[in-house]
């Protein structure tokens, strides 16, 4: 009982520090949307509508999605 406390414990706190994130904090272009469910995790739009072709929702672009600018080449003279 007593290893399982522990376990649970560690488990916990690396969760709660942001030791692991699961990926949840990564947006993308594209959300699945459902009855009180949104996942803005979509690469594309086909990848969403595979998963809203079995789960059920509709996809949008995602709002808030930023995209990263590439890195700026410097010229040498």
């Amino acid at each position: 009982m007593t290893r399982i406390l522990a376990i649970v414990g560690a488990l916990s706190a690396a969760t709660l520090l942001g030791g692991w994130t699961f990926g949840f904090d990564r947006q993308g272009p594209f959300c699945l949307y459902d009855h009180g469910y949104t996942n803005c995790g979509y690469p594309s739009f086909a990848a969403c509508l595979a998963t809203a072709s079995g789960a059920g929702g509709y996809c949008a672009e995602n709002p808030r999605y930023v995209a990263e600018r590439p890195e700026r080449r410097r010229r040498y003279r």
